[in-house]
């Protein structure tokens, strides 16, 4: 018991403690100026904040729209109420000004035309700052000033080459040991005036200054979240601290509240209800008798009895809503492995959710590619077998031709729309993308342009392999891409299309690549042949020898060669014609 007194003496003489700091404040708002465009919060800010710190134990001077005048005369007023203050507080909200790093609070009435007239149309701020300071040794200020200011135009154009010394917002305060000053945005930035009734920095700071139990520190860090997150990140607010301890503006309201008195329980009768729904199978029994002895000597075995209960009621109604699937089964085992989709459709009408649906679709996805692999099959082969028809024909045609000489052959070109008729066209094929890739290398490989290892990647080197045969065989290729256009014309392309080209210490000979004769590294060479190959001894047509060792083949591309006379010739034929046309490099 004498505890108790004591510590309620404590707390008795720390709540007159509280009650005997004496508190005053400074409040002023400035929004109806004459010589500029009206401010929208000011006047509203500065009365919330005077009813907030009203409502926290402050004696307040407030001051609205104010006159030069009227600002030194309520400036003076508040610095009277300094003698024995324990804290003081100065909030200002309205245009202010920085020229030089100093800070000037701008009056309704002001007119700046040059830098002559701050002395004598501004309040400078430090005025009551250091009023604050030299009376009071705990002092808080909050400047809502950093808006963007049409007075700095003004001043920047009086003061031509020095205008950079008018900056943007409030400069920066330092504050003595006991004080503490914030500002709505950091120093030379522009605040928001935000779309409500208050600027975002007042809004937030009634809403969380005097927090029950908080330092005033803490108050200003969610000030500042709340500012962040009104201007989506574009103002961010900013103080400057030399408080050397906690400063709480409202203390924790410790209410104890009533015991409430415990009903006197029988514990006879306790036992009797319990006897009487202990064997029961409903939860209701339960859950009464827990109303009624919320703490009873059965608390537990009722809660566990009302779990049992509910979980049986569960496990029941899942029981009744479980459909029976006998049915199902037995059509789907019927039905599993037939080749025929119509079979797993009617399951999926009839079962459309059903345990097997999901692999009745696969079936029949399966069964569709199945069918369409079998017909593409089919028409590969009826296509190869016509191809090789054709080839047969054209060889025969070939051979019959080559026995007659070079100068007798005449072959007319054929034209599009002469074709002959008995030639039907290839059925068209439908290819996968990678068949189709796997079909185009092969015929690249065939006529000479290699593409390397066939695996149906269409990479780089395939797509040049296709670039230069479109380049030799005369053909202007619209994409790089397989297409069955491109395929079909290749198909029709016989012999070599791209030019060999042998590798470093090869030579062309032949139409093959063979390897080129070392020199002898003892410089003991053979004797050279008497007779010396020279540009004189080579024929004046080059033509008969490039049909001679190439082969008449149509459509052929160009093929450079060295003659025995030791000179290099180039051969080239035309898509109609058998006869290659050669030329002297």
């Amino acid at each position: 018991m004498k505890h108790f007194f004591y510590v309620f003496f404590l707390l008795l003489l720390s709540l007159n403690s509280a009650q005997a700091e004496r508190r005053v404040a400074l409040v002023i708002g400035n929004s109806g100026y004459a010589n500029v465009a009206e401010l929208k919060n000011p006047y509203n800010d500065a009365q919330g904040m005077s009813e907030k710190l009203k409502d926290l134990g402050f004696d307040v001077v407030t001051g609205l729209d104010l006159s030069l005048r009227d600002m030194r005369q309520t400036v003076r007023a508040f610095i009277k109420k300094l003698d024995k203050a324990d804290l003081a507080l100065f909030f200002y909200a309205g245009h202010g000004i920085q020229v030089n790093g100093e800070n000037y609070l701008v009056p309704v009435d002001a007119q700046l035309d040059t830098h002559l007239d701050l002395d004598f149309e501004t309040l400078p701020a430090n005025l009551v700052l250091n009023a604050m300071e030299q009376s009071t040794k705990v002092n808080l200020v909050f400047l809502d000033a950093c808006r963007n200011n049409p007075f700095t135009e003004n001043l920047a154009r009086s003061m031509g080459t020095r205008s950079s010394a008018v900056g943007r917002g409030l400069a920066k305060i330092g504050s003595g040991v006991g004080s503490l000053i914030s500002f709505a945005t950091q120093p030379g930035n522009v605040a928001l005036d935000g779309d409500g009734k208050n600027s975002p920095f007042t809004s937030a700071l009634i809403k969380h200054l005097g927090t029950p139990g908080q330092d005033v520190t803490r108050d200003l860090v969610m000030v500042r979240r709340d500012v962040l997150e009104a201007t989506k990140g574009q103002q961010v607010p900013w103080d400057n601290s030399s408080l050397t301890g906690e400063v709480i503006l409202k203390a924790v309201e410790v209410v104890e509240p009533p015991e409430e008195k415990k009903p006197t329980i029988n514990p006879q009768i306790e036992l009797t209800y319990w006897d009487s729904i202990k064997s029961g199978q409903n939860a209701a029994y339960f859950e009464t008798y827990l109303s009624r002895y919320p703490e009873g000597q059965f608390a537990d075995i009722a809660r566990i009895r009302i779990d049992e209960i509910n979980a049986k009621a569960e496990r029941d109604k899942a029981q009744q809503a479980k459909p029976d699937t006998t049915a199902e089964i037995t059509y789907w085992q019927t039905i599993q492995n037939s080749n025929r989709p119509e079979m797993f459709e009617s399951y999926i009408t009839r079962y459309p959710k059903g345990i097997y649906a999901d692999l009745a679709r696969l079936k029949i996805e399966s069964i569709k590619r199945q069918a369409e692999a079998e017909e593409r099959r089919k028409a590969q082969a009826k296509a190869q077998a016509e191809a090789q028809t054709i080839a047969s024909a054209a060889n025969t045609s070939t051979e019959r031709t080559a026995t007659k000489p070079a100068d007798e052959i005449t072959v007319a070109a054929l034209t599009p729309d002469e074709t002959p008729a008995s030639v039907s066209p290839a059925p068209v094929t439908p290819l996968s993308p990678e068949e189709l890739a796997t079909a185009l290398q092969t015929e690249l490989n065939r006529v000479g342009c290699s593409v390397g290892r066939v695996d149906g990647d269409w990479g780089n080197k395939s797509r040049r392999a296709l670039r230069t045969y479109g380049h030799e065989a005369g053909i202007d290729l619209a994409s790089l891409d397989p297409s069955p256009a491109i395929l079909d014309q290749l198909k029709k392309s016989t012999g070599r299309v791209c030019p060999l080209t042998c590798g470093r210490n090869q030579e062309l000979k032949n139409g093959r690549c063979v390897a080129t004769r070392k020199p002898d590294p003892s410089g003991n060479s053979k004797k050279s042949s008497t007779t010396t190959k020279t540009a004189d001894s080579c024929p004046k047509s080059p033509t008969v020898y490039g049909n001679k060792i190439i082969g008449m083949v149509p459509g052929v591309g160009r093929q450079t060669l060295t003659h025995p006379c030791g000179r290099k010739l180039a051969c080239k034929s035309s898509k109609a014609s058998w006869i290659l046309n050669c030329h002297w490099l």
